[in-house]
């Protein structure tokens, strides 16, 4: 809820979690269920830390839509961490929030009400408005320092001329089995000119701009 193949979920987690806006019917919770709940600090999660993170995403029993019970997403199935900075709303809000305090090795389980998630837009065909999400996390490594930025920039843009369109970013979320949110594109296309360009993009898109001497 939007790195290589899984940063482009902390994207869509961003794109969607801004929008967010509905009445929770369902109380945020956080159940450490597997592993320590007690840890010192340098092996709990604190805002601004670096995370690497297994989930899985289903629809919550408790939510008002949606199929209860579905999977739509998870790292697992991938066989690829999610690796994050917390505090720093890269995220949806329910895990910027949950996350914290847990403690390394730590596996939780997270509902996340609407106004906490994805909100009354959704996410795709699989996670409807209004939504509440459960989500099985594990804390797999903590760090106050993360890995070198990654480039999905570059991963989309296929014909490397620098910019984005509609049709490359649509084309990574179907290799994905996904469809692409319409709230992603509205808020990356900043200047609505039909192009995103490294400047407007949101997501991890390494150091420097296509083609400069930075980059190299």
């Amino acid at each position: 809820m939007m790195i290589v193949s899984n940063t482009f979920t902390g994207v869509l987690l961003v794109a969607s979690g801004l929008l967010a806006s509905t009445d929770a019917a369902t109380e945020f919770s956080a159940t450490v269920y597997e592993g320590p709940k007690e840890c010192d600090d340098s092996e709990k999660v604190k805002a601004g830390m670096h995370l690497t993170m297994h989930y899985t995403g289903t629809i919550d029993q408790t939510s008002e839509t949606g199929e209860k019970g579905k999977k739509f997403d998870s790292s697992r199935d991938r066989g690829q961490t999610f690796d994050f900075q917390i505090g720093q709303g890269m995220v949806i809000p329910g895990w910027d929030k949950g996350l914290i305090g847990l403690c390394k090795g730590a596996k939780a389980t997270l509902v996340i009400p609407p106004d906490m998630g994805y909100g009354a837009s959704g996410a795709g065909a699989d996670i409807p408005g209004g939504a509440t999400l459960n989500f099985d996390v594990e804390v797999v490594d903590i760090s106050d320092e993360g890995p070198p930025q990654p480039n999905l920039f570059a991963e989309l843009d296929v014909d490397g001329d620098g910019k984005l369109t509609k049709e490359e970013i649509q084309a990574f979320f179907g290799q994905r089995g996904q469809e692409m949110p319409p709230e992603v594109w509205e808020s990356e296309d900043k200047d609505k000119d039909g192009f995103v360009t490294w400047e407007e993009f949101g997501g991890p898109k390494g150091n420097a701009p296509p083609g400069s001497k930075d980059e190299l």
